[in-house]
Protein backbone atom coordinates (compact mmCIF):
# COMPACT_ATOMS: atom_id res chain seq x y z
CA UNK A 1 0.00 0.00 0.00
CA UNK A 2 1.18 3.59 -0.89
CA UNK A 3 1.64 6.02 2.02
CA UNK A 4 -1.18 8.57 2.17
CA UNK A 5 0.66 11.91 1.64
CA UNK A 6 -0.63 15.47 2.48
CA UNK A 7 0.84 18.20 0.37
CA UNK A 8 -0.04 21.29 2.01
CA UNK A 9 0.97 24.01 0.24
CA UNK A 10 -1.60 25.72 -2.13
CA UNK A 11 -1.79 25.29 -6.03
CA UNK A 12 0.31 28.95 -6.75
CA UNK A 13 2.69 27.81 -3.61
CA UNK A 14 3.70 24.42 -5.67
CA UNK A 15 4.59 25.66 -8.40
CA UNK A 16 7.22 27.31 -7.18
CA UNK A 17 8.55 25.00 -4.78
CA UNK A 18 7.61 21.22 -6.56
CA UNK A 19 9.29 20.20 -9.70
CA UNK A 20 7.29 18.21 -12.46
CA UNK A 21 9.79 15.22 -11.29
CA UNK A 22 8.53 15.81 -7.53
CA UNK A 23 5.23 15.42 -8.90
CA UNK A 24 5.65 12.66 -11.10
CA UNK A 25 7.39 10.58 -7.67
CA UNK A 26 5.01 11.38 -5.65
CA UNK A 27 2.36 9.95 -7.81
CA UNK A 28 4.38 7.17 -8.15
CA UNK A 29 5.37 6.13 -5.21
CA UNK A 30 2.85 7.92 -2.55
CA UNK A 31 -1.11 8.54 -2.33
CA UNK A 32 -1.14 11.87 -2.81
CA UNK A 33 -3.64 14.53 -1.55
CA UNK A 34 -2.93 18.01 -2.90
CA UNK A 35 -4.37 21.23 -2.24
CA UNK A 36 -6.27 21.86 -4.98
CA UNK A 37 -6.98 25.72 -3.99
CA UNK A 38 -5.56 28.42 -4.23
CA UNK A 39 -5.02 29.56 -0.35
CA UNK A 40 -3.09 27.80 2.22
CA UNK A 41 -4.99 25.77 4.70
CA UNK A 42 -5.72 27.00 8.55
CA UNK A 43 -4.72 24.87 11.10
CA UNK A 44 -8.52 24.15 11.91
CA UNK A 45 -7.86 22.36 8.50
CA UNK A 46 -4.78 20.13 9.12
CA UNK A 47 -6.21 19.09 12.49
CA UNK A 48 -9.10 17.48 10.68
CA UNK A 49 -6.94 16.06 8.17
CA UNK A 50 -4.30 14.60 9.89
CA UNK A 51 -5.65 11.52 11.64
CA UNK A 52 -4.78 9.54 9.01
CA UNK A 53 -1.94 11.11 7.18
CA UNK A 54 1.27 9.08 6.67
CA UNK A 55 3.19 12.04 5.35
CA UNK A 56 3.19 15.37 5.38
CA UNK A 57 4.64 17.79 2.82
CA UNK A 58 4.65 21.55 4.47
CA UNK A 59 6.48 24.92 2.71
CA UNK A 60 6.49 28.47 3.39
CA UNK A 61 2.93 29.54 4.32
CA UNK A 62 1.65 26.01 6.30
CA UNK A 63 -0.02 25.70 9.24
CA UNK A 64 2.42 25.19 12.04
CA UNK A 65 2.24 21.80 13.50
CA UNK A 66 1.16 21.97 17.49
CA UNK A 67 1.45 18.91 20.37
CA UNK A 68 -2.37 18.69 20.04
CA UNK A 69 -2.35 17.60 16.32
CA UNK A 70 0.86 15.32 16.43
CA UNK A 71 -1.17 13.70 19.50
CA UNK A 72 -3.98 13.01 16.85
CA UNK A 73 -1.90 11.62 14.24
CA UNK A 74 -0.58 7.96 15.20
CA UNK A 75 0.04 6.83 11.28
CA UNK A 76 2.33 10.12 10.51
CA UNK A 77 5.70 8.64 9.77
CA UNK A 78 7.20 11.59 7.88
CA UNK A 79 7.17 15.54 7.66
CA UNK A 80 8.60 17.33 4.75
CA UNK A 81 9.51 20.77 4.98
CA UNK A 82 9.96 22.28 1.80
CA UNK A 83 11.80 25.28 3.14
CA UNK A 84 14.28 26.46 5.84
CA UNK A 85 13.70 26.49 9.52
CA UNK A 86 11.44 23.93 11.26
CA UNK A 87 12.23 24.74 15.02
CA UNK A 88 8.87 26.85 15.26
CA UNK A 89 7.04 24.86 13.01
CA UNK A 90 6.96 21.39 14.76
CA UNK A 91 7.19 20.11 18.56
CA UNK A 92 9.94 18.16 19.64
CA UNK A 93 7.68 16.11 20.58
CA UNK A 94 7.45 14.43 16.83
CA UNK A 95 11.00 12.63 17.67
CA UNK A 96 9.45 10.72 20.58
CA UNK A 97 6.09 9.59 18.76
CA UNK A 98 8.76 8.01 16.05
CA UNK A 99 8.44 10.80 13.60
CA UNK A 100 11.49 11.40 11.05
CA UNK A 101 11.52 15.24 9.96
CA UNK A 102 13.19 16.74 6.58
CA UNK A 103 14.29 19.83 5.98
CA UNK A 104 14.93 21.73 2.80
CA UNK A 105 17.44 24.55 4.49
CA UNK A 106 20.59 22.54 2.93
CA UNK A 107 19.18 23.26 -0.34
CA UNK A 108 18.68 26.61 0.41
CA UNK A 109 22.35 26.65 1.74
CA UNK A 110 23.67 26.65 -1.76
CA UNK A 111 22.12 29.60 -2.65
CA UNK A 112 22.94 31.35 0.40
CA UNK A 113 26.53 30.59 -0.41
CA UNK A 114 26.19 32.07 -3.73
CA UNK A 115 25.20 34.88 -2.92
CA UNK A 116 27.96 35.53 -0.55
CA UNK A 117 30.58 34.43 -3.66
CA UNK A 118 28.60 37.24 -5.83
CA UNK A 119 28.44 39.94 -2.85
CA UNK A 120 32.24 39.17 -2.23
CA UNK A 121 33.39 39.85 -5.51
CA UNK A 122 30.67 42.29 -6.34
CA UNK A 123 32.49 44.70 -3.02
CA UNK A 124 36.37 43.00 -3.39
CA UNK A 125 35.55 44.77 -7.61
CA UNK A 126 34.41 47.97 -5.86
CA UNK A 127 31.67 46.97 -9.00
CA UNK A 128 29.25 49.40 -6.90
CA UNK A 129 30.78 52.52 -6.70
CA UNK A 130 31.92 52.67 -10.10
CA UNK A 131 28.19 51.73 -10.98
CA UNK A 132 27.23 54.88 -9.49
CA UNK A 133 29.93 57.14 -10.59
CA UNK A 134 28.76 56.30 -14.45
CA UNK A 135 25.39 57.04 -13.55
CA UNK A 136 26.46 60.28 -12.45
CA UNK A 137 28.10 60.60 -15.86
CA UNK A 138 31.24 59.52 -15.12
CA UNK A 139 33.67 57.08 -16.04
CA UNK A 140 37.01 55.24 -14.75
CA UNK A 141 37.48 55.98 -11.06
CA UNK A 142 41.53 56.54 -11.01
CA UNK A 143 41.42 56.88 -7.55
CA UNK A 144 39.66 52.95 -7.09
CA UNK A 145 41.08 50.11 -7.95
CA UNK A 146 39.45 46.48 -7.65
CA UNK A 147 41.28 43.47 -5.78
CA UNK A 148 41.36 40.22 -6.63
CA UNK A 149 40.18 37.03 -4.50
CA UNK A 150 42.88 34.76 -4.89
CA UNK A 151 44.86 33.79 -2.14
CA UNK A 152 43.14 36.05 0.52
CA UNK A 153 42.23 35.06 4.08
CA UNK A 154 38.28 34.83 4.77
CA UNK A 155 37.29 34.66 8.45
CA UNK A 156 33.72 32.63 8.60
CA UNK A 157 31.54 32.70 11.65
CA UNK A 158 29.54 29.32 11.62
CA UNK A 159 30.24 25.56 10.34
CA UNK A 160 26.56 26.07 9.19
CA UNK A 161 25.05 24.52 6.23
CA UNK A 162 25.48 28.06 4.46
CA UNK A 163 28.82 28.43 5.85
CA UNK A 164 30.32 25.05 4.88
CA UNK A 165 28.40 25.96 1.06
CA UNK A 166 30.32 29.19 0.67
CA UNK A 167 33.71 27.53 2.17
CA UNK A 168 33.21 25.24 -0.79
CA UNK A 169 32.85 27.79 -3.24
CA UNK A 170 35.73 29.36 -2.01
CA UNK A 171 38.12 26.43 -2.91
CA UNK A 172 39.54 27.78 -6.11
CA UNK A 173 40.57 30.75 -5.12
CA UNK A 174 43.06 28.88 -2.61
CA UNK A 175 41.95 31.28 0.00
CA UNK A 176 43.35 30.58 3.63
CA UNK A 177 39.89 30.37 5.85
CA UNK A 178 39.46 30.64 9.45
CA UNK A 179 36.23 29.59 10.69
CA UNK A 180 34.71 30.17 14.07
CA UNK A 181 32.21 27.42 15.40
CA UNK A 182 32.45 26.13 19.22
CA UNK A 183 30.93 22.76 17.85
CA UNK A 184 33.20 22.40 14.79
CA UNK A 185 36.26 19.38 15.70
CA UNK A 186 39.15 19.88 14.54
CA UNK A 187 38.69 16.25 12.34
CA UNK A 188 35.76 17.96 10.74
CA UNK A 189 37.78 21.52 9.97
CA UNK A 190 40.53 19.53 8.41
CA UNK A 191 37.73 17.66 6.46
CA UNK A 192 36.36 21.31 5.23
CA UNK A 193 39.80 22.62 4.85
CA UNK A 194 39.94 25.27 7.17
CA UNK A 195 41.95 26.19 10.58
CA UNK A 196 39.59 26.45 13.41
CA UNK A 197 39.75 30.18 15.20
CA UNK A 198 38.40 32.69 17.90
CA UNK A 199 36.60 34.61 17.06
CA UNK A 200 38.28 37.31 17.35
CA UNK A 201 40.78 36.20 14.92
CA UNK A 202 37.95 35.83 13.01
CA UNK A 203 36.43 39.55 12.95
CA UNK A 204 40.23 40.63 12.23
CA UNK A 205 40.28 38.67 8.77
CA UNK A 206 40.46 40.96 6.01
CA UNK A 207 36.81 39.55 4.43
CA UNK A 208 34.56 38.04 7.29
CA UNK A 209 31.10 36.07 6.61
CA UNK A 210 28.53 35.34 9.05
CA UNK A 211 26.52 32.33 8.89
CA UNK A 212 25.69 31.53 12.37
CA UNK A 213 21.88 30.39 13.14
CA UNK A 214 19.65 32.73 15.55
CA UNK A 215 19.69 31.11 18.63
CA UNK A 216 19.81 32.35 22.65
CA UNK A 217 23.99 31.64 22.20
CA UNK A 218 24.19 33.56 19.06
CA UNK A 219 22.45 36.64 20.33
CA UNK A 220 24.30 39.63 19.64
CA UNK A 221 27.18 37.20 19.33
CA UNK A 222 29.03 39.82 17.24
CA UNK A 223 29.22 42.62 19.59
CA UNK A 224 30.18 46.26 19.27
CA UNK A 225 33.91 45.40 20.58
CA UNK A 226 34.01 43.11 17.87
CA UNK A 227 32.71 45.26 15.33
CA UNK A 228 35.59 47.59 16.28
CA UNK A 229 37.97 44.93 15.57
CA UNK A 230 37.43 45.07 11.90
CA UNK A 231 40.37 46.45 9.81
CA UNK A 232 40.17 49.44 7.52
CA UNK A 233 39.17 48.02 3.94
CA UNK A 234 37.53 44.73 5.12
CA UNK A 235 34.15 43.28 3.96
CA UNK A 236 31.95 42.22 6.03
CA UNK A 237 29.06 40.08 4.89
CA UNK A 238 26.07 38.92 6.64
CA UNK A 239 23.73 36.37 5.29
CA UNK A 240 22.36 34.64 8.29
CA UNK A 241 20.65 36.78 11.07
CA UNK A 242 20.67 40.59 12.03
CA UNK A 243 19.95 39.64 15.56
CA UNK A 244 23.63 37.65 15.64
CA UNK A 245 25.12 40.95 15.48
CA UNK A 246 25.03 44.92 17.02
CA UNK A 247 23.53 45.95 14.27
CA UNK A 248 23.45 49.55 15.97
CA UNK A 249 27.80 49.38 16.62
CA UNK A 250 27.68 47.78 12.63
CA UNK A 251 25.87 50.87 11.43
CA UNK A 252 27.46 53.50 13.21
CA UNK A 253 31.18 52.20 12.09
CA UNK A 254 30.22 51.70 8.32
CA UNK A 255 29.18 55.51 8.53
CA UNK A 256 32.69 55.95 9.33
CA UNK A 257 33.35 54.56 5.90
CA UNK A 258 36.46 52.61 6.85
CA UNK A 259 35.62 49.43 5.47
CA UNK A 260 32.78 47.18 3.50
CA UNK A 261 29.82 45.61 3.86
CA UNK A 262 27.03 43.42 2.04
CA UNK A 263 23.82 43.28 4.51
CA UNK A 264 21.10 40.59 3.23
CA UNK A 265 18.96 40.59 6.83
CA UNK A 266 18.55 42.84 8.98
CA UNK A 267 16.70 42.95 12.44
CA UNK A 268 14.12 45.28 10.96
CA UNK A 269 14.52 46.47 7.64
CA UNK A 270 15.85 49.74 7.05
CA UNK A 271 13.54 52.80 6.81
CA UNK A 272 13.22 54.82 3.86
CA UNK A 273 15.87 57.70 6.10
CA UNK A 274 18.24 54.97 7.16
CA UNK A 275 22.00 55.79 6.96
CA UNK A 276 22.46 52.43 4.82
CA UNK A 277 20.53 54.07 1.69
CA UNK A 278 22.90 56.82 1.20
CA UNK A 279 26.35 54.64 2.32
CA UNK A 280 28.38 53.95 -1.05
CA UNK A 281 30.26 51.55 1.39
CA UNK A 282 27.49 48.86 1.81
CA UNK A 283 25.33 46.64 -0.26
CA UNK A 284 22.38 46.49 0.71
CA UNK A 285 19.77 43.19 -0.34
CA UNK A 286 16.30 42.69 0.83
CA UNK A 287 16.72 39.28 2.16
CA UNK A 288 17.11 37.42 -1.24
CA UNK A 289 20.53 35.19 -0.68
CA UNK A 290 18.80 31.83 -0.66
CA UNK A 291 16.09 33.30 -2.49
CA UNK A 292 16.54 31.59 -6.94
CA UNK A 293 14.05 30.18 -8.80
CA UNK A 294 16.15 27.09 -9.05
CA UNK A 295 16.82 26.62 -5.52
CA UNK A 296 12.82 26.99 -4.72
CA UNK A 297 11.80 24.48 -7.58
CA UNK A 298 14.21 21.92 -6.05
CA UNK A 299 12.96 22.06 -2.03
CA UNK A 300 10.36 20.08 -1.95
CA UNK A 301 12.33 17.30 -4.56
CA UNK A 302 14.80 16.90 -1.98
CA UNK A 303 12.83 15.81 1.15
CA UNK A 304 10.74 13.73 -1.27
CA UNK A 305 13.86 11.89 -2.27
CA UNK A 306 15.06 11.67 0.92
CA UNK A 307 11.97 10.28 2.77
CA UNK A 308 12.43 7.47 -0.26
CA UNK A 309 15.83 6.99 0.71
CA UNK A 310 14.81 6.88 4.32
CA UNK A 311 12.14 4.05 3.16
CA UNK A 312 15.30 1.93 1.63
CA UNK A 313 17.24 2.38 4.68
CA UNK A 314 19.72 4.29 2.59
CA UNK A 315 21.61 7.33 4.14
CA UNK A 316 19.28 10.46 4.49
CA UNK A 317 21.12 13.95 3.56
CA UNK A 318 17.81 16.39 4.61
CA UNK A 319 16.90 14.44 7.81
CA UNK A 320 16.85 16.71 10.72
CA UNK A 321 17.90 14.69 14.07
CA UNK A 322 17.04 15.34 17.17
CA UNK A 323 21.03 15.66 19.03
CA UNK A 324 20.66 18.80 16.19
CA UNK A 325 17.59 20.47 17.76
CA UNK A 326 19.23 22.79 19.87
CA UNK A 327 21.57 24.29 17.52
CA UNK A 328 19.06 24.85 14.66
CA UNK A 329 18.63 28.04 13.89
Amino acid sequence: MKMKAYVLPSKPHLQKVCSATCREWLEEYFAPVWNETDEEYTQDQLMEMIADAEVILTSWGSPNFTEEMLARAPKLRYIGHAAGTIKKRIPKQAFSQGISIFSAGPRLAWGVGEYCLSALMTMLRKLPQYEANFRKGGWKLNDIRGNELFGKTVGIVSASSTGRSFIQLLQPFQVNILVYDPYLTEQRAEELGVRCASLEEVMECPIISIHAPSIPATNNLVNAELIRRIKDGAILINSSRGAVLDEEALFSELQTGRFYAALDIFVNNPSKDSPLRVLDNVLVTPHVAGDTVEGHLALMEEVVADILRKERNEPTRFEVKEHMWDILA
